[in-house]
């Protein structure tokens, strides 16, 4: 595969002892991934571990960056990174951080990956937390659904948060030029919904985004809006 001249090389790091099927099968990915030879790979894990399931020869975009310990689904988020601070996420969130990689992924706990990414990086200006959320594949591919799971009990302003966030990943990475964005509730008319969908409903109003309304979970997969808009609560249930 050639790579545009003009395109940027970037590097990603990976957290290849995080997910169900690690490292295994987090391996072979990054070295299929650094094998195209268009993105530089860190591969950060415990070595010995890693080792098992390399390949030989090893990409020569790739690298394995050494870290200790493993945060999991069922370790409290803020606990672990407090008693594991070299863990395979951290250590690949800092390298963000560090200006030695652009981008970092991984499978493991949801809470920990986005209290890490906080911690390391912070949050953009006028936003109050992270929010989880992508395309409702299969289904909808062209409908953002945010929250999925990462954020619970939130206040109306961040909902609003995760509206501004869907629109600008539905222009982005959707080509969706001017997003419709909805809230989820109980019904579609003004007024229906818990007070924290009543009292975010006014601040989407006021907003600049191109807020359609509220839209019933039967509409999501009907695509009738392009981001749809809840509560982490929620929408993992949805999910």
């Amino acid at each position: 595969m050639t790579r545009s001249q003009d395109r940027p090389r970037y590097c990603i790091a990976v957290d290849a002892m995080g997910g169900d099927h690690a490292p295994g099968e987090i391996v072979r990915g990054a070295v299929d991934a650094a094998a195209r030879g268009d993105v530089d790979v860190l591969l950060v894990g415990e070595p010995e571990a890693i080792e098992v399931s390399m390949p030989s020869p090893v990409p020569a975009t790739l690298q394995v960056v050494p870290s200790q310990g493993v945060i999991t689904e069922e370790e409290h988020p803020l606990a672990a990174l407090r008693s594991k601070p070299r863990a395979s996420m951290i250590v690949a969130a800092g390298l963000v951080r560090e200006g030695k990689a652009h981008a970092y992924v991984t499978m493991g706990s949801t809470g920990a990956a986005m209290a890490t990414g906080v911690i390391a990086l912070g949050n953009l200006e006028g936003i109050e937390r992270p929010t989880l959320g992508g395309p409702f594949l299969g289904l909808a591919p062209k409908t953002t659904l945010v929250d999925l799971g990462g954020s619970i009990d939130n206040r109306p302003s961040q909902l609003l948060n995760h509206g501004v966030l869907g629109s600008v990943f539905a222009k982005v990475f959707l080509d969706i030029d001017n997003p419709s964005v909805a809230l989820l509730s109980v019904g579609s008319e003004e007024g229906k919904g818990n007070r924290q969908i009543r009292e975010a409903y006014q601040l989407f109003q006021q907003s600049s985004l191109n807020f359609i309304g509220n839209v019933e979970g039967v509409d999501v997969p009907l695509g009738k809006a392009d981001v749809v808009v809840c509560d982490g609560f929620v929408g993992n249930i949805l999910m």
